[in-house]
C-alpha cells in the first residue's frame, strides 16, 4: 500500500512521491504519520493500525514511469488528513532527514 503525492515538476512533467503505508509500528528513529481509524475506513484500508512513512519515499516521473496502473485507486483520505501527511512529509524533506529513492532512471 502507498500514499502517492502527485505534484507538477518545475521543468515540466509530473512528480510522483510514493510514501509507504505499513502495519509495522515505526521505530523511534523513523518519522511516520499514524492513520486514524476513520481515515483507514474512508480509504478502504484494513482496520488495524497503519502508518504513512514520511522519511523515505520513492520518486518517479509519471510521463516516463516504467509502470503505471490507472484505476487502481482503493479509496481516498480526507483533505484534512492529506494535508497532515503532506505537512509532515515536506517538513522532513526540508530538514534533509528524508531518503529519496529515485525510480525515474
Amino acid at each position: 500500500m502507498a500514499f502517492v503525492a502527485v505534484l507538477p515538476g518545475k521543468a515540466g512533467g509530473t512528480n510522483l512521491f510514493v510514501l509507504a503505508i505499513t502495519s509495522t509500528q515505526p521505530g523511534h528513529d523513523r518519522v511516520a504519520v499514524s492513520i486514524p481509524e476513520i481515515e483507514r475506513h474512508r480509504a478502504g484500508l484494513d482496520p488495524f493500525p497503519l502508518w504513512v512513512m514520511v522519511d523515505e519515499y520513492n520518486h518517479d516521473i509519471l510521463e516516463t514511469s516504467a509502470y503505471f496502473e490507472p484505476g487502481a485507486r482503493i479509496g481516498a483520505f480526507s483533505p484534512s488528513f492529506h494535508k497532515k501527511i503532506m505537512f509532515a512529509f515536506t517538513a522532513v524533506v526540508r530538514t534533509g532527514k528524508s531518503k529519496a529513492i529515485p525510480r525515474a532512471d
